[in-house]
C-alpha cells in the first residue's frame, strides 16, 4: 500500500510542477522583441498599442495597458500630469502579474513537496526509488527553469517601467491618442 502511494504521490506532484510549467510557458515573454514591438507601437499609435497590451495577459504588456487607460483618463497633454497618473495605474497592474506568478510558484512548491514526500515513502517503505529519483530529477529541473522564468518576468516589469512607460506618457504628450 506504501509504494503505490509513494508512486501516486510522486506523479500527483509532477502533475502540479508540469501544471505550473505550461502556464508559465504561455505566458512567457522575451522582452527584447516584445520591447521593440510595443516602443514601436507606442510610438505610431497609442490605441494600438493599448489593443496590443490586451494581447499578453500576465506579462509586463498588461500593466502598460493599464497605464495607457489612466492616462487617456487624465484628458490633458501636460507630461507631468499624465507621468503622475500613469505611474500608479502601471503600479496596479503589475500587482496582478506579480500575483499570477506568486500562484504558479506556490502550485509548483506544493508539486515539489508531493514529489519529496513520495521519495520519502519510498524509502520509508524499502521500495526501489529509481523512478522516484527520476521524478525528482525532473522535478528540480522544472522549478529551477520556473525560478529563472519567474526572475525574467519580475525583471522584465522593472524594465519596462524604465524604459516603456515614458513612451507611454510622450504618446499622450504628443497627442498620438484617440479618445473614442
Amino acid at each position: 500500500m506504501k509504494t503505490v502511494l509513494s508512486y501516486l504521490l510522486s506523479l500527483a506532484g509532477l502533475g502540479f510542477i508540469a501544471a505550473a510549467v505550461i502556464q508559465a510557458a504561455l505566458v512567457n515573454l522575451s522582452y527584447p522583441k516584445a520591447r521593440l514591438e510595443m516602443v514601436n507601437m507606442l510610438r505610431t499609435n497609442l490605441n494600438k498599442a493599448q489593443f496590443l497590451a490586451k494581447t499578453a495577459k500576465f506579462t509586463f504588456f498588461e500593466p502598460i495597458g493599464e497605464a495607457i487607460k489612466i492616462g487617456a483618463m487624465a484628458q490633458t497633454t501636460d507630461i507631468s500630469i499624465i507621468s503622475m497618473a500613469t505611474k500608479p495605474g502601471y503600479d496596479a497592474g503589475c500587482m496582478t502579474v506579480t500575483q499570477h506568478w506568486k500562484t504558479l510558484m506556490g502550485r509548483g512548491k506544493k508539486g515539489v513537496l508531493m514529489v519529496a514526500g513520495g521519495v520519502a515513502l519510498a524509502i520509508v517503505a524499502k521500495t526501489n526509488p529509481a523512478l522516484h529519483i527520476i521524478i525528482a530529477v525532473a522535478a528540480a529541473g522544472a522549478a529551477i527553469w520556473f525560478y529563472v522564468t519567474k526572475t525574467e518576468n519580475e525583471r522584465s516589469l522593472v524594465r519596462a517601467k524604465a524604459e516603456i512607460l515614458p513612451e507611454v506618457d510622450r504618446g499622450f504628450a504628443e497627442g498620438r491618442y484617440i479618445r473614442q
